[in-house]
């Protein structure tokens, strides 16, 4: 607040110090609102720090809501350089011993070598694949370069790719299946039309090369293998049907021995993420959610209806019981071992919950699957757009937008005042100069009179 410091020079008066009064005065609303929009800004950012941990323990409840990712039981193999493979919450213990005497392939074929620039006449290429032709125009032009063609086959996208390699041979066509098996082989055939000087006719690249040496072709071919003697194929190195709940991924050929055995790490993480964000949420409400009777002081949250909503839709979700979990062996999470201590923070009795998993994992998996998905629901609610916290931020924010503008509306009259204040006192300051010249002179004369 600007002051003029030269006020009651005139009248011998403070004036100074009674305009910083009055307008002090006149800035209590100001102030009042100041001290509003601090308290109402530290409540936003402490409801936004309660939404982050909110956050991370919706992500540790979609574990929990995800049975493969509580599956447990982990699969080894005996030689990762042959096969490797990986389990699903379907899959059962066991030892598989699994030969791979043949690896799924595409095909890949070449063309005969062209000098460098040469340019081929009009007509159509023919692909035949698994039984379907699939036909390539080349009519839209005179002439097509090996590039030109390639184009044109890669943007028909019919399960062929091509490219050119050049070399000091000449220039040549790769043509690569785009899938794995059998049934992904082609052959190709042309059928010309018009050529004319200096192109060449299409039907030179009728067929593939198929006699020089060196060229690294390949057939199209399924996989072969055996799982414990009984013979097995298929059109990928990837193979999820062959034994329930385990994923096979063939690298070479060769043997190795997949074993499948109980694992409780994946289940133990997931358990122990979900008590860690739990509790971190419940540091936050209950650090920001109490009243200082000594000081008259209340923490951000104390008194919000809104966090109570928010505890109150956590507990239900964790108490009430599952309608898919009626008959299973564990109904609730203290059965599992995870129960609540004093203060309100879970704890997890590792022993307990390493004995149910020994006596039925499925059943493990079962029930948290069933409680992560209903805290998941309960979560992704009360953190949605129309959700009782967005809701409650929104009214926050608004508060602080119109009480900055109620501010700043009130700055201006302030400003307004304390000139008026300051032209009055300048005027009566200036009055009163006057009046004490005035008085003086008189006096003087008074003075010269009487003598």
């Amino acid at each position: 607040m600007a002051t003029t410091t030269s006020l009651g020079i005139g009248t011998g008066v403070d004036l100074n110090s009674m305009l910083t009064k009055l307008m002090a005065a006149e800035r209590q609303p100001i102030d009042a609102l100041n001290t509003k929009v601090a308290g109402t800004t530290t409540k936003l950012t402490t409801f936004g720090v309660l939404k982050s941990a909110l956050s991370t323990l919706q992500t540790a409840v979609e574990t929990l809501s995800n049975p493969s990712k509580l599956a447990a039981l982990a699969a080894t193999s005996s030689d990762a350089t042959k096969v490797t493979a990986s389990t699903s919450v379907s899959a059962s213990a066991g030892s598989y011993a699994v030969n791979v005497t043949d690896l799924a392939a595409a095909q890949k074929s070449f063309s005969g070598a062209f000098a460098t620039g040469t340019t081929f006449g009009q007509g159509s290429l023919e692909f035949s694949i698994n039984g379907t032709t699939q036909s390539i125009a080349l009519n839209d032009q005179a002439s097509y370069s090996l590039q030109d063609i390639r184009s044109k086959i890669n943007a028909a996208n019919i399960g062929v790719t091509a490219s050119v390699i050049s070399g000091s041979g000449g220039d040549r066509l790769v043509f690569a299946g785009t899938s794995t098996g059998a049934a992904g082989a082609f052959s190709l055939a042309v059928t010309a039309g018009s050529t004319t000087a200096p192109a060449t006719s299409l039907s030179g690249l009728a067929g593939f090369d198929e006699t020089t040496p060196g060229l690294a072709r390949s057939t199209a071919k399924d996989a072969s293998l055996t799982i414990d003697g009984v013979a097995v194929t298929s059109a990928s190195n990837t193979i999820t049907d062959a034994i329930n709940g385990v994923t096979l991924k063939l690298q070479s050929t060769g043997s190795s021995t997949i074993s499948i055995q109980g694992d409780t790490t994946a289940i133990n993480e997931a358990v122990s993420a979900f008590i860690g964000a739990y509790n971190a949420l419940n540091t936050v409400i209950k650090q920001n959610n109490t009243y200082d009777s000594t000081t008259k002081t209340a923490k951000p949250l104390n008194g919000e209806s809104s966090v109570r909503s928010i505890q109150s839709a956590l507990h239900s979700s964790r108490t009430t019981i599952p309608a898919e979990l009626a008959g299973t062996s564990f109904q609730t999470l203290s059965a599992l071992g995870i129960s609540f201590k004093q203060d309100g923070s879970l704890s997890v009795d590792s022993t307990k919950l390493s004995a149910a998993i020994s006596s039925s994992s499925g059943d493990v998996q079962k029930t948290l699957t069933a409680y992560g998905s209903a805290m998941k629901t309960t979560i992704s609610g009360l953190l949605d757009a129309e959700g009782v916290l967005a809701g409650r931020m929104n009214g926050l924010s608004s508060s602080v937008k119109n009480d900055k503008n109620n501010i700043a509306a009130l700055e201006i009259r302030v400003a307004a005042v304390q000139k008026r204040y300051t032209a009055q006192f300048t005027a009566l300051d200036k009055l009163m100069s006057q009046m004490n010249t005035t008085s003086s002179y008189l006096t003087q004369q008074l003075s010269k009179t009487s003598s």
